[in-house]
């Protein structure tokens, strides 16, 4: 059995099947995420908003995953797409593969909704500061982003932990 870190960082045997593709899009999402406090204190440290904003719009510019010119709003556009393949394609197939996980998938999908809602509420406020820079805009803007890597680093965690072994001896997608 592999068992993860909240880094991703694999204690025992290497990542194998389907667990290493899940890993590996979590270790974009953590990279970026890294951007995402580095732009957090640029913005509570008073930085130009313009600068800020524009950086957020180009934060996947260096990341494969984002090559064509995706931005941070993207970016929260991109975890709400993979969360939703996650809760329509991945969670019934595991669901179904291994019904002891029930209350692990539950948790799984109740996380889903709260990072949407988080990620919905970035787009807004870094709407808001691209108008109107205002200590209050920076702040809720920085409140969003922070909240967003806590759950999000947490919810990578938990679901690399939890699924890993099933998905570690899954090469190809299950057949029904």
């Amino acid at each position: 059995m592999t068992t993860m870190s909240a880094r991703g960082s694999s204690s025992l045997a290497p990542p194998e099947g389907m667990f290493r593709e899940l890993l590996y899009i979590h270790a974009v999402l953590r990279r970026d995420l890294a951007t995402v406090r580095r732009l957090a204190s640029a913005i509570r440290e008073g930085g130009p908003a313009e600068t800020i904003v524009a950086e957020i719009r180009e934060l996947g510019s260096n990341s494969p995953l984002w090559q064509l010119k995706y931005g941070c709003m993207y970016y929260c556009r991109f975890v709400h797409g993979h969360h939703t393949l996650e809760d329509m394609a991945l969670f019934p197939m595991v669901r179904k593969q291994d019904p002891s996980l029930r209350s692990v998938i539950d948790r799984l999908e109740e996380d889903h909704l709260k990072v949407h809602h988080i990620t919905e509420r970035i787009v807004v406020v870094a709407d808001e500061v691209a108008v109107n820079p205002t200590v209050e805009a920076r702040d809720d803007l920085v409140q969003a982003l922070v909240e967003l890597e806590e759950h999000l680093l947490v919810h990578l965690a938990f679901e690399e932990e939890s699924l890993g072994p099933l998905l570690s001896s899954w090469d190809h997608w299950p057949v029904e």
